[in-house]
């Protein structure tokens, strides 16, 4: 419509321009011939000619431009697809990452059972005096293959750091190099079709169009997939690779383990047989020493057991008090909690209030009720095999009791415990009760409208899990 003004109005002052000329022309020499008149003519009429070829350019370059902005919004829409697909690239190395730290976690744990290992030989290094020197050059030993595996496994840390840098920069460039190759190949495109466009009919071009976008989106794509499956494949291989590796790495360290035992053994035999030589002297002197350390020892077991006397009568009266204090406290909050009611009376009133709202629209209420806990739950329905009106008067009737009995519930508890059982014969369960106090809820929302406040939202909850409680604790479940 706009181009249409445009054309108008560029052919309205094409048409007054010529007129206004000519006219100057004549008052400034009414004594010129014929022909210069018809040479102004001529003039006007070419002026004329090239202002409308102008526009139809124009018009033609307008139509390019919009016809490039929806190729721009595709290349937007290409662009986007392709951050997703990094998003994607992003998520698969922060979950390689995650198993590197679980490898490390491993690696660890390996530590750790080493360091027992070490803290054993040591302990048996004490125990035989005599061999201090060898025991001593085996924790030397065992120290260097600790930091030998230690230094292994930092570098394959390092390695395994690395090549997931490596992959990301591999992935980011390649990424980045096929989206500026496609800008590059999707601008040339775009300009040819342009040229094109503006020699061909409108049809036409609107027919290429959307072959062209067809073709495209195809062959995104399959370039989308084909680059999933080889990801997928790649990541495959890396990790059943890794997994190859860890388990020969684990079976050299129990070889090797099984190794060091043996020798240790072998040494340990040999040792005994030197050391037997020895033992007797050492009984002797130790005999002495032990006699001497024996008269202390008591001493001090004598001295240790008072203070152990001491120290737990003094922890036993600490406990003692502790639970005294304890059972105060929870007597008293037994009496706070026996004292406070299980619904205030201001719930109480909002409750009666607006059931006496929704008693004159009874039965359509029950209906919409019925209608909302069949949506939630669509398997509840085969429960109610009767009439629906008549189950829906129940329904009221049953709510109307309990509200008007919520300041006495004593009354109805014996009601509420038997319909209860009841619900059990009718295949009711206990995850019922939840479905039935959605609906309820969404039902009074409906009825009430703006009346259906969040402090009437939370009476209503508490009054109904009153209800509810009382049921599901009488049927037993």
């Amino acid at each position: 419509m706009e181009i249409l003004i445009v054309i108008v109005l560029a052919l309205f002052a094409f048409v007054l321009m010529p007129q206004k000329k000519g006219k100057t022309l004549s008052e400034a020499s009414p004594t010129e011939p014929d022909q210069d008149l018809d040479s102004n003519e001529r003039e006007a009429q070419a002026i004329r000619e090239e202002q409308l070829i102008q526009a139809e350019k124009n018009i033609q370059l307008e139509k390019a431009q919009r016809i490039a902005e929806e190729e721009l919004n595709e290349r937007a829409s290409s662009i986007t697809q392709t951050e997703r697909d990094l998003h994607f690239l992003q998520d698969d190395l922060e979950y390689r990452q995650t198993q590197l730290s679980q490898q490390e976690q491993q690696i660890k744990i390996q530590q750790e059972e080493i360091a027992t290992q070490a803290k054993s030989i040591t302990q048996q290094e004490q125990a035989t005096q005599s061999a201090q020197l060898d025991l001593e050059t085996k924790a030397e030993e065992i120290a260097r293959k600790e930091r030998e595996i230690n230094a292994s496994q930092q570098e394959l840390t390092d390695r395994l750091e690395q090549e997931r840098l490596e992959q990301e920069r591999i992935e980011a460039e390649r990424l980045e190099q096929e989206r500026l190759e496609q800008e590059r190949i999707e601008a040339e495109k775009i300009e040819q079709e342009r040229l094109e466009q503006e020699r061909i009919e409108a049809e036409k071009i609107e027919q290429e169009r959307l072959e062209q976008e067809r073709i495209e989106a195809e062959r995104f794509e399959q370039e989308r997939l084909e680059q999933e499956r080889i990801e997928a494949e790649r990541l495959e291989q890396e990790r059943l690779e890794q997994e190859r590796i860890e388990a020969e790495r684990l079976e050299q360290e129990r070889l090797e383990q099984e190794r060091i035992e043996a020798e240790r053994l072998e040494q340990e035999r040999l040792e005994q047989e030197r050391i037997e030589a020895e033992r007797l002297e050492q009984e002797r002197l130790e005999q002495e020493r032990i006699e001497a350390e024996k008269l202390e020892q008591e001493r001090l077991e004598q001295e240790r057991i008072e203070a152990e006397r001491l120290e737990q009568e003094r922890l036993e009266q600490e406990r003692i008090e502790a639970e005294k204090i304890e059972q105060e406290r929870l007597e008293q909050e037994r009496i706070e909690a026996e004292n406070t009611p299980l619904i205030t009376e201001d719930q109480i009133a909002l409750v009666q209030s607006t059931w006496s709202m929704v008693v004159p629209v009874k039965e359509q209420t029950a209906a919409l009720f019925y209608r909302k806990l069949f949506q939630i739950d669509p398997e509840v329905k085969a429960l109610f095999k009767g009439d629906m009106t008549a189950q829906g008067d129940k329904l009221v009737t049953s709510i109307n009791l309990v509200v008007n009995s919520l300041k006495n519930l004593d009354h109805v508890v014996p009601a509420l415990q038997e319909m209860g059982k009841r619900h059990v014969d009718y295949g009711v369960t206990a995850e019922h009760y939840n479905t039935v106090g959605s609906a309820l809820l969404w039902t009074l929302e409906q009825g009430l409208g703006d009346d259906f406040t969040s402090e009437v939202k939370d009476a209503w909850t508490t009054a109904y899990g009153i209800i509810s409680s009382t049921m599901i604790d009488a049927a037993d479940y």
